[in-house]
């Protein structure tokens, strides 16, 4: 699934401009009118009105020149002059619309002077401390996409150099996979070469990846086009050198994009926009947040229970695998006895499901509290930790453990291309009544080719069917 972030940057320092011109419009009034009385000056409607102006002429300026193109990779004096140009303009604006408005008598020269001033210099060094600490943790923001560049040993040096000079706020190139020779074990500007032309796919199940850039100057379009169809087949977006725009690769979603200074073309399954990542985040932060609410109320009852019956901790945590490949430990109440990992091994020949998950009927490990919990599904309630932190969202794909996802083939990590879910499709078709791996791959890969918050919303409603009526569960 594709999701692009291109115009969060823009907005975010827009906010950030907006608050260092509110401060100092503010901070200014308040020094020029020390003398007079405050409720004065902040009842008077005037002083809000031309804020109101002031913020308006920026955000006309945003929209009409588009500062901040280039962001990451400005340097100080690239910086100051951009500054220099949007507060000018900002100022020249506001003396217009002051004066046709015929309010420019009655503004104050110092209060005008001193806010565009003032926002000057909040730009440059908000901004300095922005790009900062955006590059610097970039590695560790949520929102970066993994990426792999996949090219040959003639263009890799120039490729990987190209891309990285371009500092895109929202990628971290993680490996480097060469198809014409073996180079895994060097390093291209201390990047990894991770893998070559027979273990890329191998590669590109186990590992953390969100997209893949191929630039391969040569070869048979029906190579490339078998390529792209078995990263698709992963929930992997491709980003491939534009000159190859004709494959016949059965993408939902098929955009122009540049990376690097390299003009691509991206196939993807799904387009997720913005506004609808703010929503179904909006979404699931109130929904943790009520979510952990009731499970406060639910520990006070259950904890004392869970000690009483079986000597070990509260609440049982596991590594799961959540969206393309990432590792987060999972909460929940503890159901079983303390060893339950331990004795897991013993009981797999007792699994009943067809594939790579595990379950079955009866299941010693399982505490008497912890079969009444798993029926209510009250266990799962910590998990509304996990979708604050942003792990997990409430609506999603279950995430499966480690050794699961170690076994997992190619088509299999395409389930994971979104985050998984406290909720999903699966958990209110049966749950334990389907048995089939490859049936619950086929739910959830459908659920992503089609997700909307409608749908989301939908599966929620009936989550809560299933749990008060109990069924299918165990």
């Amino acid at each position: 699934m594709s999701i692009r972030y291109s115009k969060i940057q823009n907005l975010i320092i827009y906010i950030g401009d907006i608050i260092g011109i509110t401060i100092g419009y503010f901070l200014m009034a308040n020094f020029r009118y020390f003398y007079v009385e405050t409720s004065v000056w902040i009842k008077d409607s005037q002083v809000i009105y031309r804020w109101m102006v002031a913020v308006f002429v920026l955000t006309i300026v945003y929209l009409a020149i588009n500062p901040n193109q280039g962001f990451f990779k400005r340097k100080f004096w690239r910086e100051f002059w951009v500054n220099i140009k949007i507060n000018v303009i900002t100022a020249a604006l506001m003396a217009t619309v002051a004066y046709l408005i015929d309010d420019a008598r009655d503004y104050s020269r110092f209060v005008y002077l001193m806010t565009m001033a003032f926002s000057f210099c909040w730009m440059q060094l908000s901004h300095m401390i922005y790009r900062w600490y955006v590059l610097k943790y970039r590695p560790y923001n949520a929102m970066t996409r993994k990426m792999l560049i996949i090219t040959t040993s003639e263009r890799v040096k120039e490729v990987v150099h190209n891309i990285i000079k371009e500092k895109i706020w929202d990628l971290w190139v993680t490996g480097i996979i060469v198809v014409d020779k073996d180079m895994v074990g060097q390093q291209i500007n201390d990047i990894p070469v991770v893998a070559n032309r027979s273990t890329m796919f191998e590669y590109a199940v186990r590992e953390v990846v969100d997209e893949v850039f191929i630039l391969m100057p040569e070869g048979p379009d029906l190579q490339i086009q078998k390529l792209v169809k078995k990263f698709e087949e992963m929930g992997i977006t491709v980003n491939l050198n534009i000159r190859l725009y004709e494959l016949d690769v059965n993408s939902r979603v098929k955009y122009l994009n540049k990376i690097g200074g390299y003009p691509t073309i991206t196939f993807a399954q799904r387009d997720m926009t913005i506004l609808m990542i703010f929503v179904k985040r909006m979404f699931d932060v109130v929904g943790g947040i009520v979510g952990l609410i009731f499970t406060g109320i639910i520990t006070l009852i259950l904890g004392p229970m869970i000690k009483l019956e079986s000597p070990g901790p509260l609440f049982f945590s596991q590594k799961r695998v959540g969206r393309n490949g990432r590792i987060f430990k999972i909460y929940k109440f503890r159901s079983m006895y303390a060893d339950a990992e331990e004795r897991k091994k013993e009981l797999m020949e007792q699994n009943e499901m067809d594939g790579l998950m595990f379950k079955m009927t009866d299941d010693p490990r399982i505490t008497k509290i912890g079969k009444f919990i798993r029926k209510t599904s009250l266990d799962e309630f910590p998990q509304f930790l996990n979708v604050l932190k942003g792990d997990m969202s409430l609506v999603g794909t279950r995430p499966p453990t480690v050794d699961e996802f170690e076994q997992y083939e190619g088509y299999h990590k395409r389930r994971l291309s979104m985050k998984p879910g406290l909720t999903g499709v699966w958990q209110v078709s049966g749950r334990s009544d389907i048995t089939d791996f490859e049936e619950i791959v086929a739910m959830d890969v459908d659920y992503i080719s089609n997700w909307s918050l409608k749908r989301d919303l939908e599966i929620i409603l009936k989550t809560i069917q299933v749990v008060l009526h109990s069924d299918g569960a165990r």
